[in-house]
C-alpha cells in the first residue's frame, strides 16, 4: 500500500497559495490593484495542484500536467519580480504530474 498523498502536488499547491497572497499584499503596499488575470491563474493552480494531492484522484496527472505548464507560463512572465517561487511551482507540479501513474490509487 502506498501513501494516500503526493508531497510534490501539495509543496506546489502551498507554493502558489503562498505566492498568491504575496502577490496581493505586494500590489497593495504599491497602492496597485491587482490583476484579476494573475490572481485568476495562480487561484487555478492552487484548486488543481490541491485536488491532485489526493492520489485516489481521476485525472491527477492532466491537472497537475495543466496547473504546472500555467505556473511556468506566469514564472516566466514575471520573472523579474515574484516568478521565481512561481516557476518552481510550476516546475514542481510537472514533475509530479510525470511522476503520476495516471490511474487513481486503491
Amino acid at each position: 500500500m502506498g501513501r494516500r498523498w503526493d508531497l510534490l502536488a501539495a509543496i506546489a499547491a502551498v507554493t502558489a497559495a503562498v505566492m498568491l497572497t504575496v502577490y496581493v499584499v505586494i500590489m497593495r503596499d504599491q497602492g496597485d490593484t491587482p490583476l484579476w488575470w494573475v490572481l485568476a491563474t495562480l487561484g487555478l493552480s492552487v484548486v488543481l495542484c490541491g485536488f491532485a494531492v489526493d492520489r485516489r484522484r481521476a485525472h491527477r496527472r492532466g491537472l497537475l500536467g495543466f496547473a504546472g505548464a500555467v505556473l511556468v507560463v506566469l514564472g516566466v512572465l514575471s520573472l523579474l519580480s515574484i516568478g521565481c517561487p512561481i516557476l518552481i511551482a510550476g516546475v514542481t507540479a510537472l514533475i509530479a504530474a510525470a511522476t503520476a501513474n495516471g490511474r487513481p490509487a486503491a
